[in-house]
């Protein structure tokens, strides 16, 4: 470097020679009292050489930072309020430049206080820095965080002498300041021939004009086998340095002299001014040139070395570090890795470090992982497993297994370290608490929260013993320990707990401290999950106002915040004003982050889940197949955070109709977890659920029925039978048992899951409401009505005062009760409540919503139930249409609606057009569903009662057998829809004038409808009605049988009342 505006400072003015190169830069205010100090500190832990311009408003010439900065190994900016505020070279050129070239930069706090603007998008971002001003007696110190830097960034003297020591032959390579550029093309091509690569490359790039500049340059010239001149018409058209000194010093040592000419340059002038000067080569033929330049060297590079691990490691270093070589980081990588994988460790480690860090690679965490294993394999095999090296490689093994989210892997090393910490330090030194809230950590990964809680108190109880009760460390043990009862479904006690952590750090740290900012949305958290999702949005607008004011609207941080903020108002039911945010933030994060940053993943998976939940499922299932393909890619196929989107693949495959394609992904989501998270593991335990739920959803009650008990019994063992997720799951075996048909059975689990809900998370909570729901639905299910109205009554009434009228579980509870008023027979009051369902829903959800297409064909129904039968069938044909346009002609839901569309135009007599609907909804069903599915058998029993409806009695008998040996072999013979097929062969029969035939089918209809439904339930009855009526047509009514009638008269009698 022959500059005139870089000044360079060395130990004890020594030379720059092999030392690490560090620019130094900074506000023009600062220079005084910062440099001298830094330079100092920073020749403390290492030898280099520090490069400045002594006026710090002097603005570097683009074509100089080119060459001159941008072979830097570290770029040191000390931090000032000036710096961060006012316009200056230091923050508006140099950082951006350092960023763009990927050279490493050391931000050194040197005032207190501003750390809340140095943390800005636009500024430093969340750029670790170093504070020199700190005045906590806790921390490590400046100058051991800053030695330990240096030492990871900087190559040191002695590993810088090896790297030499390594090269097969020096070059000089001499060129005017005017001819970079072609000093630097002439090193890349010299370096593209494999032969070369061990070569290194003398030129004063590595030096700095001084006092003992000649000496430099002699020195340099009788270590190189070869003199290369570069030559251009700036060689000979002024007096310059290379005429005067390095070419008659090179001439007069004897070297060998090649002259590469890169513009065509006067021949004779060149002779003239260049004594002895032998012809030129012709830079723009690379071949030559190499071939020139290996003749001239009597010790040549032939890859003889290319097998040894150690001088491989040492090259790929000179390249990666640009030392007496240009910057190539492909092949230092490849040199590095090719000595690693001849076992050098500290080749291993290199490379652990460099994809753990990003450092001239991209960051991959499992590349760092295979690299931590191999170090750990070599110390043991070299040290033996116990020996100190080893110790310290298993700590970074247990750090890259959780990096890859193999927690299990993580739980037996951290456990390891942490006795041994205990044994050697002691259980109250800070290293050893450091340990413990790690291990506490990794129970909490395994979901272990028990364990969890019990260490995480632990670490508390001995942090405010040790450094006391307001120390940021004890302070995060406390926010940890809180997190550790929330995970226990605990969440009383984590608000309690979270309130304290986000008050004490207010007082200690300030109310808008990042810190302290973390605390508050945690409280936010804590309030959603207690369901006071008003509350927690005032909350998550706090924060993320606050982290726009201190931290910057694109700060990592922020965009978290704003996620969080869509995420609850998408709980509140907003689901558009979810859409907006979530949206922003997914952008912010591609440009911030980038498009494969696992946090703009999360947002791309979130984005999906708003669409999903506006039914826009085509939109949700394309966002979620390219977050799952991208986390494949950038996490592996077996991370947690891939088999979440490959899980809600699954789920937005369900909410397509495509069932059995969910199928698959489920199984495989759910057999990955077992093997990646082990059986007990609660996100197992929901892949186990949503299994089940699959198989329900594919009519498959049996094989739902064994694995949601399984899940249940699995998670009373593993979380408590109290637990929020126990619960849930208590709830969908009583939906399997309804679906089974074993109504009471299903009554009892949802009592209970209802009344242990109530305890847990208390009346008001959303989750409690749906319970409350859930328990009136099976009311409804064993014909107590009232029962029923009642329960969905306050279910309504809590939803309005909770969520809002607007909110779509609450427009869900005014549906179900709607439906309860029509099974009262209170049809105006029902049309009257699904009216307003639809309404709502329209205005909140949009037109084409699943939801408001399902309101839409609730409202159909109650107008056919109030004999409005054309007013029923225009909204039938609507909602098909709709549904077809928005769901497809095959999903189930429009076949649903297909159906009903049949019954339209059956309750108007049109019974031909209505048997042609049921035909095609039939065979669609069957090529969709599957023949036995219970929605393809709703099918088929239809399609009797159209052929009955026709008077094509025998067709319709030969099809009523058909739906009811398949329903006792799909459902089982007591299965109430099961019930409902021998009801109506029974009525075949009856038609078909064999009343003995009837008679016996009708008597086991009701027999088995006591048994199954109870002797009160309006199904029963309608049996017992049915009885009757073939009693009175075979005129069989004789007194054993008028109790019958009496029964029946007297139900009807209080039915009217």
């Amino acid at each position: 470097m022959n500059n005139e505006y870089l000044k360079c400072k060395t130990l004890g003015g020594g030379s720059t020679n092999g030392k690490p190169r560090v620019f130094f830069t900074c506000h023009p205010a600062d220079f005084e009292r910062s440099f001298e100090k830094i330079c100092a500190d920073i020749f403390a832990a290492q030898n280099c050489a520090i490069f400045y311009t002594p006026d710090m408003e002097y603005r570097i010439p683009q074509e100089d930072m080119e060459v001159d900065i941008v072979a830097m190994n570290l770029v040191v900016i000390p931090v000032s309020l000036k710096l961060l505020l006012e316009p200056n070279r230091a923050m508006d050129v140099d950082f951006p430049f350092a960023q763009n070239h990927g050279i490493t930069v050391l931000p050194i706090m040197i005032e207190s206080g501003v750390e809340s603007v140095y943390a800005r998008p636009d500024k430093f971002g969340k750029r670790q820095y170093l504070d020199s001003v700190t005045t906590d007696p806790t921390a490590v110190p400046y100058a051991e965080k800053l030695k330990k830097f240096l030492h990871s960034v900087l190559v040191d003297d002695d590993t810088a002498q090896r790297i030499r020591r390594a090269f097969d032959a020096y070059i000089f390579l001499s060129y005017r300041k005017k001819d970079r550029r072609f000093a630097n093309d002439l090193m890349r091509l010299i370096h593209k021939d494999p032969l070369c690569r061990d070569i290194a490359i003398w030129y004063d790039e590595y030096l700095v004009p001084s006092e003992e500049f000649d000496e430099n340059i002699r020195k340099a010239l009788e270590k190189s086998e070869l003199f290369t001149l570069l030559v251009t018409p700036n060689l000979i058209n002024e007096e310059n340095y290379v005429r005067t000194y390095e070419y008659p010093q090179a001439r007069s040592n004897g070297k060998p002299i090649l002259p590469i000419e890169a513009e065509k340059t006067d021949r004779k002038e060149l002779e003239k001014q260049f004594e002895g000067i032998p012809k030129c080569i012709n830079a723009k033929d690379g071949d030559i040139v190499t071939q020139a330049l290996l003749e001239r060297i009597k010790k040549i590079a032939t890859a003889e070395n290319g097998s040894e691990p150690e001088h491989n490691f040492l090259i790929g270093l000179a390249y990666l570090d640009g030392i007496d070589v240009e910057i190539n980081r492909e092949r230092a990588v490849g040199l590095i890795t090719a000595a690693a994988e001849a076992g050098l460790i500290e080749a291993m480690e290199k490379l652990y470090d460099m994809y753990n860090a990003g450092i001239g690679v991209e960051l991959d965490y499992r590349k760092s992982l295979y690299w931590a294993k191999r170090i750990v394999e070599q110390c043991e095999k070299d040290y033996g497993e116990k020996e100190g090296y080893t110790l310290v490689a298993i700590n970074k093994l247990a750090f890259a297994y959780g990096k890859n989210g193999q927690y299990s892997a993580t739980y037996k090393l951290t456990k390891q370290v942490y006795e041994l910490r205990s044994k050697v330090l002691g259980e109250d030194h800070p290293d050893t608490l450091i340990s413990l809230n790690n291990l506490a950590s990794t129970y909490s990964k395994l979901s272990e929260c028990q364990k969890a809680l019990e260490l995480t108190k632990k670490a508390y109880e001995l942090s405010c013993k040790v450094l006391g009760e307001d120390h940021p460390d004890t302070l995060m043990s406390l926010n940890n320990l809180a997190t550790a009862y929330s995970e226990l479904g605990q969440y009383q006690k984590a608000l309690e707990l979270k309130k304290k952590a986000y008050g004490r750090r207010c007082k200690v740290l300030g109310a808008e401290h990042p810190a302290t900012l973390t605390s508050l949305n945690n409280l936010a958290t804590t309030y959603s999950e207690l369901g006071q999702y008003q509350k927690a949005l005032e909350l998550k607008k706090k924060v993320y106002e606050l982290r726009c004011k201190v931290l910057g609207e694109k700060h990592p941080d922020t965009l978290t915040s704003l996620n969080n903020l869509a995420t609850t108002y998408s709980e509140l039911g907003q689901c558009s004003k979810a859409l907006g945010l979530t949206k922003k933030a997914y952008e912010l994060s591609c440009k911030v982050l980038g498009a494969e940053h696992p946090a703009t993943l999360t947002s791309l998976n979130n984005l999906a889940t708003i669409y999903s939940e506006l039914g826009e499922h085509q939109k949700a299932f394309e966002l979620t197949k390219k977050a799952y393909e991208r986390r494949c890619k950038v996490l592996g196929e077996d991370h947690s955070d891939t088999l979440m989107s490959l899980n809600n693949l699954a789920t937005i495959y369900s909410e397509l109709g495509e069932h059995q394609k969910a199928l698959e992904l489920r199984k495989k989501v759910y057999e990955l977890r077992c093997k990646v998270l082990g059986e007990d593991h609660p996100d197992t335990l929901t892949s186990l659920n949503n299994l089940a739920t699959t198989y329900s959803e594919l009519g498959q009650y049996q094989k739902a029925l064994g694995l949601t008990k399984k899940a249940y019994e699995r998670r009373c063992k593993v979380l408590g039978e109290d637990h929020p997720d126990t619960v849930t799951s208590l709830n969908n075996l009583a939906t399997t048992y309804s679906e089974f048909g074993e109504c009471q059975k299903a009554l009892e689990l949802t009592k209970k899951a209802y009344e242990l809900s109530c305890k847990v998370l208390g009346e008001d909570h959303p989750a409690m409401l749906t319970l409350l729901n859930n328990l009136a639905t099976t009311y409804s299910e064993l014909g107590q009505y009232q029962k029923a109205l009642e329960l969905k009554k306050k279910a309504y009434e809590r939803r309005c005062k909770v969520l809002g009228e607007d909110h779509p579980d609450t427009v869900t509870s005014l549906n179900n009760l709607a439906t309860t008023y029509s099974e009262l027979g209170q049809c105006s009051k029902a049309l009257g409540l699904t009216k307003k369902a639809y309404e709502l829903s329209y205005k909140v959800l949009g037109e084409d919503h699943p939801d408001t297409l399902t309101s839409l064909n609730n409202l159909a129904t109650a107008y056919s139930e109030l004999g409005q039968y054309q007013k029923a069938l225009g909204l039938t044909k609507k909602a098909y249409e709709r549904r077809c346009k928005v769901l497809g002609e095959d999903h189930p839901d429009t076949l649903t609606s297909l159906n009903n569309l049949a019954t339209a135009y059956s309750e108007l007599g049109q019974y031909q057009k209505a048997l042609g609907l049921i035909k095609k909804a039939y065979e669609r069903r069957c090529k969709v569903l599957g023949e036995k599915h219970p929605d393809t058998l709703t099918s088929l029993n239809n399609l009797a009662t159209a052929y009955s409806e026709l008077d094509e009695h025998q067709k319709a008998l030969r099809v009523r057998k058909k739906a009811y040996g398949l329903r006792c072999k799909v459902l089982g013979e007591d299965h109430p829809h099961t019930l409902t097929s021998l009801n109506n062969l029974a009525y075949e029969y009856g038609k078909h004038g064999e009343y003995q035939k009837a008679l016996e089918l009708t008597k086991k209809v009701y027999e088995l409808s006591c048994k199954v439904l109870g002797e009160d339930h309006p199904h029963t009855l309608t049996s017992l009605n049915n009885l009757a009526s073939i009693y009175e047509k075979q005129e069989l009514i004789e007194q054993e049988h008028a109790s019958l009638l009496r029964r029946l008269w007297n139900w009807m009698k209080n039915l009217r009342k």
